[in-house]
């Protein structure tokens, strides 16, 4: 049975999402032992989208925030978060505002819906910290631009470290960002109705410019904050070669001028953007009509990707660790 601080730092996490989404509901599910994993359940989420935490039963040494992409959920995470759970981290998966949605049309198009992804990592924030001595934080695409973003705003929270999957980080080479900011100096720019079920079970049919617009601001943020330092956290950053949708270049570049310590893991198989956190392929719903034809490959180095990414973590964050 979980610690009293541990149960209640889940109804925190219950009543957060219940204020977000109403009819929030905690379904348990046990691991093992005392390991659980526990998820928000609302009538308003697709099935397998809900927002989660992998925890031990009790208050551990670290706990990370891996935080999703523009469009998909917290399951693009999952395979990440279980590699971490699995070394004795607990791990909190937020949704994000406007995600996960079976109709997502008003809350994607929101025009303060930056505003409320960064209320959304601060608040994951504090419920990592009913359950870890030391925060972790990063994500997939705009996760972990978010997560960088809590960083430059609040570096003192996260004495951990930063690790980053398909990192959204430079503006002029994410190409959804920079195309969509374009047309948007041009013309007025609408998604039309934004559909939320999908061959995907675990991301829109659809992507959401304007969503891509919001995680501009986002990055500008990061550049803005960031410019002339560099954050002393830790940083592991993996990424594709192939990635057609936020190019490797903007991931050396931070690592070169804006971090102290970091190590990149470039994957150099063909590997899709939306592929490099999956360790299985997604099955598609093949009897839905919208959305892509081809599913999400798993990653083929995924397991080099995160041995790599699990001995930075013991000897950048554990083996300097003081409490």
């Amino acid at each position: 049975m979980a610690s009293k601080n541990i149960q209640k730092a889940i109804e925190d996490f219950q009543v957060h999402y219940n204020n977000r989404l109403g009819n929030a509901k905690i379904d348990h599910q046990t691991i093992e032992n005392n390991k659980a994993c526990c998820f928000i359940k609302s009538s308003k989420i697709k099935k397998g989208n809900s927002p989660r935490i992998l925890h031990h039963g009790k208050v551990t040494k670290d706990v990370i925030i891996l935080t999703h992409g523009l469009s998909d959920s917290p399951f693009y995470m999952e395979a990440v978060a279980k590699r971490f759970f699995n070394i004795g981290l607990n791990v909190v998966l937020p949704l994000l505002p406007g995600h996960g949605l079976k109709d997502p049309d008003k809350a994607m198009q929101d025009e303060n819906l930056d505003s409320k992804w960064r209320t959304e990592i601060d608040n994951a924030v504090q419920i990592a910290q009913q359950f870890g001595k030391r925060i972790s934080v990063g994500g997939f695409s705009t996760g972990g631009a978010l997560s960088y973003n809590k960083i430059l705003r609040d570096s003192e929270m996260i004495q951990g470290g930063l690790f980053l999957f398909s990192g959204a980080i430079d503006v002029k080479m994410v190409k959804e960002v920079s195309r969509f900011s374009f047309l948007q100096s041009i013309t007025k720019m609408t998604d039309g109705t934004i559909l939320g079920i999908g061959r995907d079970p675990y991301k829109y049919p659809t992507f959401p410019y304007f969503g891509a617009l919001e995680l501009g601001q986002v990055i500008r943020e990061n550049q803005k904050l960031s410019k002339g330092k560099k954050i002393t956290q830790p940083v592991f950053a993996a990424h594709s070669v192939h990635d057609e949708s936020a190019m490797v270049q903007g991931i050396v570049q931070l690592l070169e001028q804006s971090v102290e310590k970091g190590i990149a893991f470039l994957v150099s198989q063909n590997v899709a953007h939306a592929e490099l956190p999956l360790d299985t392929a997604i099955k598609l719903n093949t009897r839905q009509k919208e959305g892509p034809k081809t599913a999400p490959k798993a990653n083929p180095q995924f397991n080099d990707m995160m041995d790599s990414c699990l001995q930075f973590f013991k000897k950048e964050i554990v083996n300097k660790a003081q409490y």
